[in-house]
């Protein structure tokens, strides 16, 4: 109290003492919690006025953030040219890890391995199969071979040994081409895990290459799409945009699948040729060998090989009447083969 009566002595004495007397009167506590209550207000005040000008400072700072602000700060990212860049990047670095999980030894790069070349070779037996028979036919020798494997394959089918059947099968395939030879691999139980697992090492590599997050990937690769396929992406774009991601439409497109399915659509739509106009006047062509009606190609195929058509028909009777219906059904398959060698499509 001897600090706050020096501090009023010069008012007067008067003063003085009237003001020792009512702080003499009031409670300490009373003194304090007025204190409290001063310096509270006194801390509001400043920490709004603070507040205003600190308000005030940010405002035109945000007025003048960047028109390619990433998506994380709730911005749109402007596909300029650099972005194309790095999102053709990232969707390389992808392709890249896909390739080499196919290349890796293991369970899954070795079905895709094998997978493909069965494609392969599956289209090559096709194309062969037209004129496989009609080859074997040709060479007594060949058409012996072929006649005996089968006769062995359906007696190892009549006794359920399946091992023994497939081997006869494909030596029979094989004379037709080597490649019929070839098996469709077996899928791994766990694959569609692996494939998952390759997807994100896909993805992975994908934002650490172009440098994105995966909200940010999603926006840009969202907008280039919706770019390229003519279409208005969210928030529409830019001239400046569209000739970025214009700029690079054939990768683009190619790496995030829409190529194909552009080209299958084109295919679909794609009218018919327009037969040539023959004049009423014109003779009738001879038809070609490729123009035999299906019915005309399995009677040919009925008279080349009736004899084997016949012994076939002799010991499927005889599997039906034993009760085999395995046998059966295999000897049934295989004179249909025989029958329908080279007619398919037509």
């Amino acid at each position: 109290m001897s600090i706050a009566n020096r501090g009023f002595f010069p008012v007067g004495r008067l003063v003085a003492l009237v003001l020792v007397a009512v702080c003499l009167a009031t409670p300490a506590s009373a003194q304090f919690g007025g204190l409290k209550k001063k310096l509270k207000g006194d801390a509001a005040a400043k920490a709004a006025e603070k507040a205003g000008s600190e308000a005030g400072a940010e405002a035109p700072a945000a007025a003048a953030a960047p028109a390619n602000a990433p998506a994380g700060g709730g911005g749109m990212i402007v596909l300029s040219a650099d972005v194309v860049d790095r999102l053709l990047a990232g969707l390389k670095a992808a392709k890249a890890e896909r390739e080499l999980a196919v290349k890796e030894d293991t369970p899954y790069g070795r079905y895709n391995r094998d997978q493909a070349a069965y494609e392969v070779a599956k289209s090559k037996c096709e194309a062969a199969q037209q004129t496989g028979i009609q080859r074997i036919a040709a060479d007594q020798k060949k058409n012996d071979k072929y006649t005996a494997l089968t006769e062995k394959m359906i007696a190892a089918q009549s006794k359920q040994d399946y091992a023994t059947t497939a081997v006869y099968q494909d030596s029979a395939l094989a004379m037709i081409d080597p490649s019929c030879a070839v098996h469709q691999p077996e899928r791994p139980s766990d694959y569609y895990e692996m494939q998952r697992d390759i997807d994100k090492r896909a993805e992975q590599a994908t934002l650490k290459t172009a440098n994105f997050t995966a909200t940010e990937f999603g926006q840009v690769s969202d907008r280039a799409i919706a770019i390229l396929n003519g279409s208005a992406p969210p928030g529409d774009a830019s001239p400046a945009e569209k000739a970025a991601v214009s700029a690079k439409d054939p990768e683009l497109k190619t790496l995030l699948g829409l190529r194909d399915a552009q080209e299958g659509r084109i295919a679909k739509s794609a009218p018919a040729a327009a037969p040539a106009a023959v004049a009423d006047t014109a003779p009738p062509p001879a038809a070609p060998a490729a123009a035999v009606t299906a019915n005309d190609c399995v009677v040919q195929n009925v008279q080349k090989h009736q004899a084997e058509i016949d012994a076939l028909g002799n010991r499927g009777e005889a599997a039906k009447n034993a009760g085999n219906t395995a046998a059966m059904m295999a000897i049934a398959d295989t004179i249909n083969r025989i029958m329908m060698a080279g007619c398919k499509g037509r």
